[in-house]
């Protein structure tokens, strides 16, 4: 009597997460309408998809152990010796342990089958949004891609104070390269800048097209008279770049002119973009192939090799 007595909250708790496991296939295998999901949803689906995962590969260890401690109990009941009303009892248990392993086992399936599906759809969303968010043609973030990490920088740097620099890049005389040699050479000029200034960067930094032939660059953990610096580094070294046209032999040199500005207190999106804007129009207004700086201490343009020196 005793040893039954000690097995039955064993069996008696593995009935009702049987119970439980035929509740949550039931849920998960319900009909769902489909819709057509928005950004937004794609966004939220992909976060609660990473979070199911995690939870899934977690019920999935759980059901294994489960089932190796109910067939535990199964095997520590079937060697009791019992007789009469208890050994009808042994065998209605011993049934229900069979049954509840049973279901176990399916439900290690279809947690196997589902984790899979989601690591699937998963992948397939995280694809669809990088792609939302890369310009085809350069292979780096688009407008929108920079507007989101422009945002988080300077939520970084509100509550923070991480330092980052913004480095807005125009093509000097693009429009000449497009007039000469036609827009399918300006495209393929393009995909190489595109290449260029990626290679100019760490990994924690980043580069979008802004649109046409201006690029913008988040420089991280930098200050403005380090990003001046980069800056001006990056425009020496593509004087120095020959770029391809891919039409025959002819290759072409570009400059660039460059405005950096630095984040302060009470920065906006708006006014950051419009400060390194400035800078850059001045660059161009001084000849082009320059660098210009905002600097907030002077409120003033100055050019990069004088901001490193202040």
């Amino acid at each position: 009597m005793d040893p039954l007595l000690q097995v039955l909250p064993w069996v008696l708790g593995s009935v009702i997460f049987g119970v439980g496991i035929g509740f949550y296939l039931g849920v998960s295998k319900s009909p769902q309408k489909k819709t057509r999901p928005t950004e937004k949803q794609d966004a939220a689906t992909l976060r609660v998809l990473t979070s199911v995962l995690e939870a899934t590969e977690q019920l999935n260890e759980d059901v294994g152990a489960h089932n190796s401690e109910i067939q535990q109990v199964g095997q520590q009941l079937t060697e009791l010796q019992l007789d009469g009303e208890l050994e009808k009892a042994q065998k209605t248990l011993l049934s229900e342990i069979s049954s509840v392993v049973k279901a176990n086992q399916q439900l290690e399936d279809d947690l196997n089958y589902a984790q899979l599906r989601m690591e699937e759809q998963a992948q397939e969303l995280d694809r669809t949004r990088r792609e939302a968010r890369t310009d085809a043609l350069s292979g780096v973030a688009n407008r929108k891609g920079f507007d989101e990490k422009l945002k988080m920088a300077l939520c970084a740097w509100k509550r923070q104070r991480r330092r980052f620099v913004l480095v807005l890049v125009d093509v000097d005389h693009f429009k000449w390269i497009n007039d000469t040699h036609g827009h399918q050479a300006g495209d393929q000029v393009v995909t190489q800048i595109g290449q260029f200034l990626r290679d100019c960067v760490r990994g924690d930094d980043f580069v979008a097209r802004f649109g046409g032939d201006e690029f913008a660059i988040l420089l991280a953990g930098v200050d403005l008279d380090s990003g001046a610096l980069v800056a001006e580094r990056m425009r020496e070294t593509v004087a120095l770049k020959n770029f391809g046209y891919q039409t025959g032999t002819e290759e072409a040199t570009v400059t660039f002119s460059i405005g950096v500005a630095a984040p302060w207190r009470g920065v906006t999106e708006e006014a950051i973009l419009e400060r390194a804007d400035q800078a850059l129009y001045k660059a161009k207004e001084s000849g082009r192939n320059k660098v210009y700086c905002y600097n907030q201490e002077q409120e003033g343009l100055v050019p990069a090799t004088s901001a490193a020196l202040l």
